[in-house]
């Protein structure tokens, strides 16, 4: 039943194995009566995405808390192999609800294994000082009892010895991240992970001008509907970032925003983006 649910949910990727080894630790230590999620960081069996999560954002793991999902970014399938892609936060409550995370999964693995607690990291993107986060461990450990600690401590360890990782500089790591993604951006969207060039002889770099009280009266449709048809590749997935940031993209709200963006990544050949629009509504 989780290979099936997996293989839907990865579409027409390979399943990294990375993937595969998180499962089988959360398995085993299951068995010790223990779990990935007491280090923030528990696999995702089945996935309903939240509104906000990206339509080319496959979610594999979760902390527990607050809606926040980690996942494999495809950038519209511009990725040929998951486990290159890079690894974004969607944490649905909190200010901006996406965070670019790391390069990619192995460099991932490595900073949920240089904190306590992966949620943490969630919180540490947007620090600038080792103090916070030095004061933000502090806190955490306070209310921490010793059998927590030593349950974690050895999770952590089973942890290192399946992936192999080491402690980043997470600040450090983290302000590099989102300036060499700033770097890659063709052109910049609303959710701040932008679009990268997939196509280099696309010059054009027209946005949308959504209106600010989120109207969806058919004059706005239609406005949109002859932007699209005038705009290149690159538009179009900027105006599915827009478009899917600025309204809701589920069941009983944003209606025909839904069924324009669906109607959209289909022309784009964009099967599994499509399918994850479709069901959210």
């Amino acid at each position: 039943m989780v290979d099936k649910e997996l293989k839907k949910a990865y579409g027409q990727y390979e399943i990294p194995n990375e993937i595969h080894l998180l499962y089988q630790l959360e398995n085993d230590l299951s068995n010790e009566g223990l779990s990935l999620s007491q280090i923030g960081f528990q696999p995702i069996y089945q996935f309903v995405p939240y509104r906000i999560t990206p339509p080319d954002l496959i979610a594999f793991a979760s902390t527990g808390g607050g809606g926040i999902h980690f996942g494999f970014l495809t950038d519209f399938h511009s990725v040929s192999n998951l486990s290159e892609a890079p690894i974004v936060c969607v944490t649905p409550t909190n200010d901006p609800p996406l965070r670019y995370m790391a390069r990619n999964i192995q460099e991932f693995l490595n900073l949920a294994y240089s904190v306590p607690y992966a949620e943490m990291l969630e919180t540490m993107w947007n620090y600038e000082d080792e103090k916070q986060i030095i004061e933000l461990v502090k806190e955490f450990e306070k209310y921490t009892s010793d059998n927590w600690k030593r349950d974690r401590e050895y999770i952590q360890t089973r942890y290192q010895q399946v992936f192999g990782t080491k402690k980043l500089d997470v600040i450090n790591y983290f302000i590099q991240v989102k300036k060499e993604r700033a770097e890659t951006i063709y052109m910049t969207t609303l959710d701040g992970l932008g679009v990268v060039q997939t196509k280099p002889s696309i010059q054009s770099k027209q946005h949308f001008n959504f209106p600010s009280n989120r109207n969806i009266d058919e004059v706005e449709m239609e406005k949109m509907r002859t932007f699209l048809e005038h705009s290149n590749e690159m538009e179009k997935l900027v105006f599915v970032r827009d478009a899917h940031y600025r309204y809701i993209v589920s069941s009983g709200y944003d209606v025909a925003i839904w069924e324009l963006i669906l109607e959209l990544l289909i022309s784009l050949k964009l099967e599994d983006e499509a399918e994850s629009v479709s069901e959210r509504c």
